[in-house]
């Protein structure tokens, strides 16, 4: 069952709403990668450490990785997020909704284009931080919705591990 707040400390599944399919990681060019697993039992627990002068921006630490140290979530330059010691790594912030939903973003000042996306490279979901909200224009409607914003990102939910 989804969680209504996060607890620093406390180990979850960031689950893809809808899906049961949870967050982990996979070897890549000699770091772990973030990806969504492959079936509902194969997910990775994180732990959210919120940072000690900034609140509301928060590192995210896999709880199983394959170098010692390498395990907070970090973004490339070219967005994907991938594990690294955490004085490299990425500060994140987030809004849970009351369902459990959570919306994550990388912390940069811009919440609206840094959004966390799921991106299919030969049949797997590989985490990037290129998902936006974009508010249209009054001569460019959504025409699935009929509203003025487009979103493209993921939602995940947190489930206690």
């Amino acid at each position: 069952m989804a969680v209504t707040e996060i607890i620093e400390g406390k180990k979850y599944l960031l689950r893809k709403v809808h899906k049961e399919l949870a967050l982990t990681m996979q070897v890549h060019a000699s770091y772990d990668y973030v990806k969504l697993s492959g079936d509902s039992k194969s997910g990775t627990p994180v732990i959210f450490e919120q940072h000690p002068d900034k609140p509301g921006e928060y590192y995210i630490r896999m709880t199983d990785y394959h170098w010692n140290d390498y395990e907070y979530f970090t973004r490339s330059g070219k967005g994907w997020v991938y594990l690294d010691k955490k004085s490299e790594a990425s500060r994140f912030c987030f809004f849970l909704d009351a369902w459990g939903r959570i919306n994550l973003w990388h912390y940069g000042g811009d919440e609206n284009n840094l959004n966390f996306k799921l991106h299919d490279h030969g049949g797997t979901l590989w985490l990037g931080t290129d998902g936006y909200k974009r508010y249209l224009r009054d001569d460019e409607p959504n025409t699935r919705t009929g509203e003025r914003v487009e979103i493209d990102r993921n939602l995940f939910e947190i489930v206690e591990a």
